[in-house]
């Protein structure tokens, strides 16, 4: 009995070891045939050969110097944009205030009022700071990506060596796609200093053009002071010459009274005049950020350019150059580039891949499995037939609202360009009315009233003019005078108010020899 036991525990040894060895060698070859398994060659699609010369080491490196690139060209444009070439010596002179009011004390010029206001206007310092700050965004771009890339790089070396080795699909790459998603946000850092330099550029054209207009009407001033008190004195001359008359019974006390009325009234006009030229050069200091209360000296006397360029030039320069359509053609450009960032980001991109996954082992089964292949738990916030990611999609919201908003912007630009052209046209009417109105007082009525002047007082001293022809021709020379001296002025303010809405200085074209306007002004 004990023999016959012994037999059948050997029998059924031996048929287990073969059993088990049947299974240990079928498990080694699908183990086997699953690590050698590649796919069939029609899902391989094959790369496009690439020539030597056209291949580089890196992407992302290549991204990064395009990225300085853009940040070394901006700087630059900065820099000249703080302390223009053509400065000079103006440029250290303008670093400390009491050198900078010791050419204001004498008799200064309008270009050198304007370089002053660009070099020491606090407004465009703060324009230009937050330029610098702009600039600080390609650093940020680049110092981000490098540390997530080197993240990148740490995750997809490594290999877990306890514990469940999952291998996730959704990996930083397809995350943070380099080196495209860095060259978009070095794009949009890149439209972010733009913006910021569209707004310095129109800061210091509107911060210049008032310091000119202030020139320009400090000039003003300063002539009609001028021609205020030669007025006065002629009308002393006229009192002494009333008194004499009516001292001879040959005229009136009412002319005397009269005349010293007018004078009166002169005086206070001096009073008025003088009080507005302190204003004026306090509106100059203030703009080059001096105290108020120092007197300036005599603006030089300057000749408005009174050539008027074509107006159907004017209108693609303005729609090219001005800064407010400028700065908005930036933001709709930058926000076409964050579209496109937030879509690479949700959605995977185009690839000639048959998948987007990462290159790992298909090892699913056994003790040397990385991941399940089958769920084997359910999160209670997904139920059956649910996505797997929840979320998937959630920010298409804010992309559809983005898109909306581009086409908002658009519609705005269209607006504003439109405006641009209604405003280049009343501009150029402004310059043409004001340039006709001179040439019309300075040529014509200013040499009529002064000839009535000098005729009126020699028959008045003679008893052949009465005193009210007398009175009306003084009137008269005044007004034509001041006016021809004001319309002087505004041809220069309007040549401003056009340059400011065309965005850039006017252009420069040969005077008519008959006429001595610019063809097209007709």
């Amino acid at each position: 009995m004990k023999t016959l036991v012994l037999l059948v525990a050997g029998i059924l040894a031996v048929w287990f070891s073969g059993m088990a060895g049947t299974a240990v060698g079928g498990y080694r070859d699908l183990k086997q045939d699953i690590e050698a398994y590649s796919p069939p060659a029609l899902l391989h699609v094959s790369a496009a050969p690439q020539s030597p010369d056209t291949v580089t080491a890196d992407a992302f490196d290549g991204e990064t110097q395009s990225i300085n690139a853009m940040r070394d060209r901006w700087a630059e444009a900065l820099r000249c944009r703080i302390q223009p070439a053509h400065a000079g010596e103006l440029a250290v002179v303008a670093r400390d205030d009491a050198n900078t009011l010791s050419i204001l004390k004498h008799q200064f010029s309008l270009e050198a009022t304007r370089q002053l206001i660009l070099l020491r206007n606090p407004s465009i310092k703060a324009a230009a700071t937050r330029v610098k700050a702009a600039l600080e965004g390609f650093g940020q771009v680049e110092q981000l990506d490098a540390i997530l890339r080197q993240y990148s790089a740490f995750t997809e070396g490594v290999m877990a060596g306890v514990g469940p080795m999952r291998g996730g699909a959704d990996t930083i790459q397809m995350k943070f796609p380099f080196p495209g998603v860095t060259a978009l946000k070095g794009q949009i850092a890149e439209k972010n200093v733009e913006d910021r330099v569209h707004q310095l550029d129109r800061v210091r054209r509107d911060v210049v053009a008032q310091g000119s207009k202030a020139y320009w009407n400090l000039l003003y001033t300063h002539q009609a002071l001028a021609i205020t008190r030669d007025t006065l004195d002629r009308l002393s001359h006229l009192e002494s010459v009333a008194t004499t008359r009516y001292g001879a019974g040959k005229a009136s006390y009412q002319d005397v009274v009269k005349i010293r009325i007018g004078r009166e009234k002169l005086i206070e006009q001096l009073t008025t005049l003088e009080k507005q030229r302190v204003n004026l050069e306090t509106e100059l200091l203030t703009l080059m950020d001096m105290e108020p209360g120092p007197s300036l000296g005599w603006p030089q006397s300057t000749v408005p350019d009174t050539r008027i360029p074509s107006l159907e030039d004017l209108y693609p320069l303005a729609l090219a150059n001005r800064q407010e359509l400028s700065r908005m053609r930036t933001l709709i450009a930058r926000m076409q580039r964050m579209i496109e960032m937030a879509e690479t980001m949700i959605q995977p991109a185009l690839s000639r891949n048959t998948a987007l996954f990462t290159d790992e082992a298909a090892v699913q089964v056994g003790s040397g499995g990385m991941k399940p292949s089958f769920a084997t738990n359910l999160s209670p916030t997904r139920g059956k037939g649910l996505p797997q990611n929840a979320w998937f999609g959630s920010r298409d919201a804010y992309l559809r609202e983005t898109r909306r908003k581009l086409v908002a912007l658009k519609a705005d630009l269209a607006e504003a360009e439109a405006r641009t052209r209604l405003m280049v046209r009343t501009g150029w009417f402004d310059l043409d009315k004001a340039r006709r109105e001179r040439s019309l007082f300075n040529n014509r009525l200013l040499e009529l009233a002064r000839t009535s002047l000098d005729v009126s007082t020699r028959g008045y001293e003679s008893g052949k003019v009465s005193f009210a022809d007398v009175i009306a021709s003084y009137t008269g020379w005044l007004d034509v005078n001041l006016a021809g001296q004001r319309r002087n002025s505004d041809v220069g303010i309007a040549r401003l108010e056009l340059e400011c809405r065309v965005g850039t200085p006017l252009l420069k074209k040969p005077a008519d020899a008959r006429s001595g306007v610019a063809r097209g002004s007709q």
